[in-house]
């Protein structure tokens, strides 16, 4: 399997506030001959797509942005983006983390690995999304409700939380986090307008999520 080349750098949240965007899933589509359908799930899960021009108008945002395309050139290298309508492990997805908010596992005295995962509730059909990137220095980790400041540790790119010794047989494991979404330019063109002496925009800048595994420069 092939790997993604990823630079530990996140996109200035001045350029990802206020864009536009979320989760696209791949379902097929094939017509029967009675009228029904058939549509099968392509994707297990999601990829996120954004678009940030509209936040890129001054001069100086353009040269910054015109280097960070450069550095990544264009679509070869991905980065990491804060997804402003979803960054945290809280239900809603922009309260502080919680040490309780997701589901980490059940000990079993033997394993020692467990990924992050955000679920979104559903009554009939929740979704748990792997978290690879979680925002250095906001992790909390919690066994039994009682916080756990060490004894673990959290590999970035995986997500995967280990743990020096595995957790007693029964201890229910939690998580609180930020965290990032791992994504590239989805254009290797960057087109930009010069509207007047003062002022430049972006026609577009589309970004795709990119899956793993990668290798994480930093």
């Amino acid at each position: 399997m092939t790997t993604t080349i990823l630079d530990d750098v996140r996109l200035p949240e001045k350029w990802s506030k206020g864009s536009s965007g979320g989760p696209e899933f791949l379902t097929g589509l094939v017509p029967l001959a009675g009228g029904g359908e058939y549509r099968p799930r392509r994707w297990t899960n999601p990829l996120h797509r954004y678009d940030i021009a509209h936040n890129v108008r001054k001069p100086e945002d353009i040269a910054e942005l015109r280097s960070f395309h450069f550095a990544r050139n264009g679509r070869h290298r991905g980065f990491l983006l804060k997804d402003w309508l979803d960054w945290t492990s809280a239900s809603d997805g922009q309260s502080a983390p919680m040490v309780t908010d997701q589901s980490l596992g059940t000990g079993d005295g033997v394993e020692t690995q467990f990924q992050l995962v955000k679920r979104y509730a559903d009554a009939i059909n929740p979704f748990d999304r792997p978290v690879a990137f979680p925002v250095v220095d906001t992790l909390l980790i919690a066994a039994d409700g009682t916080p756990m400041a060490s004894g673990w540790s959290v590999e970035r790119g995986t997500g995967l939380v280990t743990f020096t010794a595995a957790p007693a047989i029964g201890a229910v494991l939690t998580a609180g986090f930020a965290f990032d979404v791992p994504i590239r330019f989805d254009d290797d063109w960057l087109s930009i307008s010069w509207d007047t002496i003062n002022s430049r925009s972006a026609g577009s800048v589309p970004l795709q999520e990119v899956r793993g595994p990668w290798q994480v420069i930093s």
